[in-house]
């Protein structure tokens, strides 16, 4: 008789752990639909984001849709732009809505309209959202830790979820901003000077960048900044330029307030 070879521990362990993964993986998925039959809209949209945040072991991220060229942040979890903010769709962002676009994986790099001015992070993960063929938003998953990024099996599953999130936005939405009486009144506190440099904010630019448009020092843009950000009763210059498009600042054609 043959002698039958028993699979070594190894083996054993490696089976182990994909059995495990693959486990992870159906309940994910089937999290997300349990959550996307039962829940409104925008909580499910939020539960599905923290579903993949634990699956993936990243500290942040934020569900956006495409809203005219723009994106609006439909839900948020960590250390991004809250719900509601509206921001312009730029570079990897912007390629993430292209229909034809796939999960893109970035390292040592993130979205600059999406964290903390001078946050970087170990690793982000972009999946457009998908419906019919068309790129409705962008799922964005993203750590200031080094993580490894996840495997083909897992960004599969995660890319199957955002083809669900995609199914839960909002339809049609209308650009959003501020009625012209009540942006008139934000605008009031703000000098000439602030309301230019508040003008050039939604197009990511540096304080360098927006000294050399202006004729001005960078260490005088960064106080103009510091003060609009104080006036403006907000966190930090990411959330002053998600404002300053929905006072209609940033908008291709547009002009400003």
């Amino acid at each position: 008789m043959p002698r039958t070879t028993s699979p070594s521990a190894h083996t054993l362990r490696e089976h182990y752990r994909e059995q495990q993964a693959n486990t992870a993986r159906l309940r994910l998925l089937h999290e997300a639909g349990q959550a996307l039959a039962a829940r409104e809209a925008a909580t499910a949209l939020d539960a599905m984001l923290g579903f993949a945040l634990a699956f993936s072991a990243f500290d942040c991220g934020s569900v956006l849709a495409d809203d005219n060229g723009a994106l609006r942040v439909q839900a948020a979890r960590g250390e991004v732009l809250p719900a509601g903010m509206r921001f312009p769709a730029q570079g990897a962002l912007a390629a993430s809505l292209k229909d034809e676009a796939g999960v893109l994986v970035r390292r040592n790099s993130i979205s600059r309209m999406l964290l903390p001015a001078g946050a970087m992070a170990g690793v982000e993960l972009l999946f457009p959202l998908r419906s019919a063929g068309r790129a409705l938003g962008v799922l964005q998953l993203a750590s200031r830790r080094p993580l490894p990024v996840p495997g083909e099996a897992d960004l599969a599953a995660l890319f199957t979820l955002a083809s669900m999130l995609a199914s839960a936005l909002p339809q049609g939405a209308a650009r959003a901003t501020v009625p012209p009486a009540q942006s008139a009144k934000l605008l009031t506190p703000l000098t000439p000077r602030e309301r230019e440099v508040l003008g050039l904010l939604p197009h990511g630019l540096t304080n360098a960048d927006i000294a050399l448009r202006l004729g001005i020092a960078p260490g005088t843009v960064k106080v103009h900044v510091e003060r609009i950000i104080h006036k403006f009763g907000l966190a930090d210059r990411t959330q002053v330029a998600a404002r300053a498009v929905e006072l209609g600042f940033g908008h291709s054609g547009a002009t400003n307030p």
